[in-house]
């Protein structure tokens, strides 16, 4: 009995202990407080950014992935340092980013918000192309190391083609589509871009290069005709980009850290961008909410998903339940949905749009496009009381294709067979070892034409269109926001903070009152969580997903087989990436 104890009491010692040194630990890492120090905040710009948090389980090995901070988070932060007398600049490190249009636009907005307070912007840029040099254009003081290389040298878009693989190792494709302008089936049914296919990818490249030339000639004040000249003169080592006037100075990011903080005034000191994060307090004004919902990633059945192999997956339980929290809090007053996908499942984009539906009656909800929002993407965006996007975000993409592969031939290549007995005529419709029959290809085709007239019905009472006009600009056709603006099939352009504005106005909320932007889900992390990624994580560097390190092809096939055989698909067509 008496060694028992003797445990017992051993144990005690060591939670004891062990409590000790975890609160020891923790104020030893505490941000130190603001006080009465003058900083310049120092942001090493990530290669990659989310719109949020991935929502995955608190119990999952996931969860104790170090978080990384989202757009959102980034820009608010960026907003609320120029009100902030203890930061007198913002130091921003490039060294390649990939954001995409629309949130680099964020960004650039955030930034220049900054300035009015006047307030300087510095940016140290050791590389990148088109995408970062925009990103950083409008900034007061850009410097590159002398042996650095801005990769100012025009876009470009491809789109692969898998026929000629799945022809060499014996894949047959079987699908379906409407829209002569649906071309996501051309990867998997062509060798090259139909001419509608191409005709579209041109058109939408077309409205992407004018947006870049405008911002960097408005940005670096010089005609624009002359910026069109200095982009086809690229790339340009760090000499020839300071004699073009593309940059300011030769300075690594130390050097250029020193002058901010040597401009800023005496005493001041860089603070990183995560040590501000830590210590900013949260923002309770007590008053009416504005729920901000996100919704990125491929949209599949289920909940939310993240994995190795297929990246953020959006699942549609996840959202509905978010948007049903949403609806049912009386403190929420409006609620702004914002979209970064590139559509998924049709059933999965109905489902969400159906819990649309069910909020509009209640509360409004307006939608913020980020970098996507096609096919599906603009299915649960269409029945909205209103849509923001950015001139640079990619949408549309109104139509439908599904099918399958069968990979008999492969099997036998490898020496294997397959023998299949069933019963019922079509049993064998979706098997992944036989081809479409013409009968079952006249049934599947009419599945796909039977939900494109959905499609379009969703979109014509979301838009107040005829189902005629929204058929004559669907088809499968993706378009750039300010194209979609043109259009019809959005109402204004801007970012996040014009969707919170409208919201605000639809709420009938008045301007002089302060409103709360509330996350929902809440992904804020417990404590334990925060402290044992603290020890995982002390940097500003973005994790590189193992999907990003793949080959195309690669990534391109276990997107093709992520959805079950005779899905719905309302899918942007390929992966549609402007560099």
């Amino acid at each position: 009995m008496s060694s028992r104890r003797n445990v017992f009491l051993l144990v005690l010692l060591l939670v004891a202990i062990g409590a000790a040194g975890l609160v020891a630990v923790t104020r030893l890492r505490r941000p130190p407080s603001a006080g009465s120090d003058k900083h310049v905040l120092v942001y090493d710009v990530p290669g990659d950014i989310e719109e949020s948090a991935p929502n995955v389980s608190p119990y999952s090995l996931s969860a104790l992935r170090p978080d990384r901070p989202s757009l959102r988070e980034i820009t608010d932060a960026v907003r609320r340092a120029g009100e902030d007398e203890h930061i007198r600049a913002v130091s921003l490190h490039v060294g390649g980013a990939e954001w995409g249009w629309a949130k680099v636009a964020e960004m650039r907005e955030a930034l220049r918000e900054f300035q009015t307070r006047g307030k300087p912007v510095y940016v140290s840029f050791s590389g990148g192309s088109d995408q970062a040099y925009l990103l950083v254009s409008g900034a007061d003081r850009i410097a590159m190391p002398q042996t650095a290389l801005l990769g100012l040298d025009g876009l470009t878009a491809s789109a692969m083609f898998l026929k000629g693989t799945y022809d060499k190792v014996g894949i047959r494709p079987n699908f379906a589509h409407v829209g002569s302008f649906k071309s996501a089936v051309e990867q998997y049914t062509r060798t090259d871009l139909s001419p509608d296919g191409r005709r579209a990818l041109e058109e939408l490249l077309d409205d992407e290069f004018a947006l870049l030339v405008d911002s960097l000639a408005s940005a670096r004040g010089v005609p624009r005709d002359s910026m069109v000249r200095l982009i086809d003169r690229g790339p340009f080592p760090a000499g020839s980009a300071l004699a073009a006037g593309l940059i300011d100075t030769l300075l690594d990011e130390a050097e250029l850290d020193s002058l901010a903080c040597a401009r800023a005034g005496t005493r001041v000191t860089p603070l990183t961008m995560t040590r501000y994060l830590e210590q900013l307090p949260e923002l309770d004004t007590g008053g009416p909410a504005i729920a901000l919902v996100t919704a990125s990633g491929t949209i599949v059945p289920g909940r939310d998903r993240e994995g190795m192999w297929d990246g953020r997956q959006l699942g549609s339980e996840s959202l509905v339940r978010a948007l049903q929290q949403a609806r049912l809090d009386k403190s929420v007053k409006a609620v702004v949905l914002r979209v970064d996908s590139p559509g998924g499942s049709g059933q999965a984009s109905d489902d969400i749009w159906q819990e649309i539906r069910r909020l509009r009656k209640t509360k409004p909800l307006v939608v913020s496009m980020s970098n996507l929002a096609a096919s599906g993407g603009y299915y649960i965006a269409c029945g909205s009381d209103g849509i923001v996007a950015q001139p640079g975000t990619i949408t549309g993409s109104i139509g439908v294709f599904g099918g399958k592969l069968n990979i008999l031939g492969l099997y036998q290549k490898l020496g294997l067979n397959i023998e299949t007995v069933s019963r019922g005529k079509h049993a064998e419709m979706m098997s992944p070892f036989k081809d479409f029959s013409p009968e079952e290809l006249e049934s599947f085709q009419f599945q796909m034409d039977d939900f494109y007239r959905v499609f379009l019905d969703r979109v014509s009472s979301g838009r107040g269109m005829t189902a005629a006009e929204v058929d004559s600009i669907a088809q499968g056709r993706v378009w750039s926001g300010a194209a979609a603006l043109r259009l019809g099939l959005v109402d204004t352009l801007g970012g996040l903070q014009t969707a919170i504005s409208l919201a605000r106005d639809r709420a009938g909320i008045p301007e002089e009152e302060e409103v709360r932007v509330r996350p929902y889900p809440d992904r804020h992390r417990a404590h334990f969580k925060r402290f044992i990624t603290s020890f995982l994580d002390d940097d500003e560097e973005t994790e590189v997903s193992l999907l990003a390190r793949l080959p195309s092809p690669v990534v391109a096939w276990l997107h093709a087989a992520s959805f079950p055989a005779g899905t719905a698909l309302a899918l942007m067509p390929y992966s549609i990436v402007i560099r």
